[in-house]
């Protein structure tokens, strides 16, 4: 199998990642039946955030789950490319973690 020039880890490192996510990015790519993280585009916010990381859940898409990071005033967009036979599975591992952290990974 070929390696991937920006890929690390199961992470794609091509752009800029916002602080404090990596570790959080980290932990998600470990996780069984996630193939990918890519993190994308990253935007500001006029709202000040907490300062600490957090991702929020936003939607799911064909390929796996969309999810948004928000660190002080910047948000980016984290892509978890998932094996399909194992979405369900993913997003509750996601769930179960990030509301034992007090996060609002999960929808309502």
């Amino acid at each position: 199998m070929a390696s991937l020039k920006y890929v690390r880890h199961g992470i794609k490192r091509e752009h800029r990642i916002i602080d404090g996510i990596l570790p959080l990015l980290e932990l998600i790519s470990g996780m069984e039946g996630v193939a990918k993280v890519i993190p994308a585009m990253i935007s500001h916010s006029q709202v000040r955030g907490t300062g600490e990381p957090e991702l929020r859940f936003q939607r799911e898409t064909p390929s796996g789950f969309k999810l948004l990071a928000h660190s002080k005033r910047s948000i980016q967009e984290i892509f978890v490319v998932v094996e399909q036979s194992k979405k369900d599975e993913v997003k509750d591992k996601l769930c179960t973690i990030y509301k034992k952290q007090n996060r609002r990974l999960c929808p309502v």
